[in-house]
């Protein structure tokens, strides 16, 4: 009886939604992992349960109009059951009906990446998702179709807008209000009712330290590689990409220029990444 419930359950997307929900009110009060995607969370998100044991939310959005919009397109993509990929909306969900409040706070971790490598990446996700021809017999002018494709989609301003329009309504902490050093890496902010770490991509090499202080655990936190683009069947053109293509100044300026880059990483840095992508020095592919 039970098995055949259990089966009636997962072939109805809602019914499943529900019973998921219904599970998570076990998680209180909650371990987040909030950040955009790209930048290393499933990594640091498998870190945490891994060293911890409890359960960790892991989600990309939290405005409820954006994360109704994204369970519509999911949902019209009418994937099978047992619904892969849709515990993250339904996270989303549970955690909007329980926002952070002083007497009921959240934990949360954060990560951020470069803005032109998460794009890339991001980008390059996207289209294996939807299954896009990746041109793989042209290399050179395959590339120069992917960086029109990239920059037409505008895949830079998301990470750049991230925290405005995700982080700060939903969490009432404005990153930009609070110091952060570059050489560090990593930064606390605590409220009442949330207390963040920020982590860069760039500098997973100290999260475990900075993880174990974060969560007062004696020992490190080990955060092994997930989810990297290189094991994925795009692999070989996004590295390919990340090597040859050469990005447009204007987009370059508009994204190392924002407030979003100037608060996380040093000048030097942004002028790096600026020759980096300009095509002026070597680059390496990244992960999640």
């Amino acid at each position: 009886m039970r098995a055949a419930a259990r089966r009636l359950v997962g072939q109805s997307y809602t019914a499943s939604k529900q019973l998921a929900l219904w599970r998570m009110r076990r998680t209180e009060p909650p371990l987040v992992v909030f950040s955009m995607g790209k930048t290393g969370s499933t990594a640091i998100a498998r870190a945490i349960h891994d060293a911890t044991g409890d359960p960790v939310f892991q989600v990309f959005r939290l405005e409820p109009e954006r994360l109704a919009q994204a369970e519509q397109r999911y949902r019209a993509a009418q994937p099978p059951a047992p619904y892969p990929g849709a515990r993250h909306l339904w996270e989303s969900a549970y955690l909007l009906r329980r926002p952070p409040r002083d007497d009921a706070p959240w934990t949360v971790v954060t990560t951020v990446r470069e803005p032109v490598g998460q794009a890339v990446s991001a980008f390059f996700h996207g289209r294996a998702r939807r299954a896009e021809p990746d041109d793989s017999g042209d290399s050179g002018r395959g590339v120069d179709r992917l960086v029109d494709e990239l920059v037409a989609g505008r895949w830079t301003r998301p990470p750049v807008r991230w925290f405005d329009r995700e982080f700060a309504p939903v969490l009432g902490v404005d990153v930009y209000g609070y110091p952060f050093d570059p050489a560090t890496g990593s930064a606390v902010i605590e409220t009442p009712a949330v207390r963040v770490l920020l982590l860069r991509q760039e500098n997973l090499a100290t999260a475990p330290a900075a993880l174990a202080r974060f969560l007062g655990r004696p020992d490190p936190v080990p955060v092994p590689p997930r989810n990297e683009a290189s094991t994925k069947g795009y692999g070989p053109r996004y590295a390919e990409f990340v090597a040859s293509a050469r990005l447009p100044d204007e987009l370059l300026e508009a994204a190392y220029g924002s407030r979003y880059a100037r608060h996380f990483y040093a000048d030097s840095e942004r002028e790096a990444f600026r020759r980096r992508w300009r095509g002026e020095t070597g680059a390496s592919a990244g992960s999640d």
